[in-house]
């Protein structure tokens, strides 16, 4: 299921995380009284906490294009559920200049019609995992957990993809078990023990409890 180039990369970001955690271990056994300056010379950076918050950013962000202005106009109720809206949802997500404080402030406040926008999007495409992921990011601000978990079990169904699949089930664990969902365990009881998809979800299973142990 993982290539052995994933697995290296696996294992070069596991040793990269040892040497930054030696590094700054000798650093505060060396030099305990000036520790800020000899992080910031193995490149670590300090931010100001006095920074605004995620909801001062929101309430001062402003559509800046057609797009953004198009999303917003649909947010507040002056344009219908159409193409359009969708398509420009799609590219506000993957836009480089994305003014994501803007989005997320109707994620915050749970909008009726961007929830409406993200379920016509899954009806469309049920397995389009930026969707479930919209999806999981609106339940985060107004919990629908039976909505959500109905659009992952159907985008799992549907999957044919074995690494789609296998990333939409990882998202599906992630988002879901902070309600006490067990989603894997969900699974599980729909796919056949011998089918593709078992075996993955099996192998998911074991990794998480790997994971736990080693905690």
């Amino acid at each position: 299921m993982v290539s052995k180039k994933d697995k290296y990369a696996e294992e070069f970001d596991k040793l990269q995380r040892e040497i930054v955690r030696d590094r700054v271990q000798a650093i505060f056994d060396r030099q305990p009284a000036q520790y800020r300056q000899e992080l910031e010379e193995v490149g670590f950076s300090w931010f100001d906490d006095d920074g605004p918050s995620e909801e001062e950013e929101e309430r001062a962000a402003l559509p800046v294009n057609a797009n953004q202005k198009l999303l917003v106009d649909y947010f507040e109720g002056t344009l219908p559920l159409s193409e359009d809206v969708f398509a420009a949802l799609k590219l506000e997500r993957y836009a480089d200049n994305s003014n994501y404080p803007l989005i997320r402030r109707y994620f915050r406040v749970g909008n009726q019609p961007l929830k409406s926008l993200i379920i016509d999007g899954l009806q469309r495409q049920p397995t389009d995992i930026d969707l479930l992921c919209d999806l999981a990011l609106f339940h985060e601000f107004k919990p629908m957990l039976s909505e959500l978990v109905g659009y992952f079990t159907k985008a799992c169904q549907l999957e044919e993809d074995l690494q789609k699949f296998a990333e939409i089930v990882e998202e599906f664990y992630a988002e879901t078990t902070i309600d006490g969902y067990d989603a894997l365990l969900a699974l599980r009881k729909i796919f056949d023990s011998k089918s593709d998809k078992r075996k993955i979800i099996d192998f998911l299973a074991s990794e998480l409890s790997n994971r736990d142990h080693e905690h």
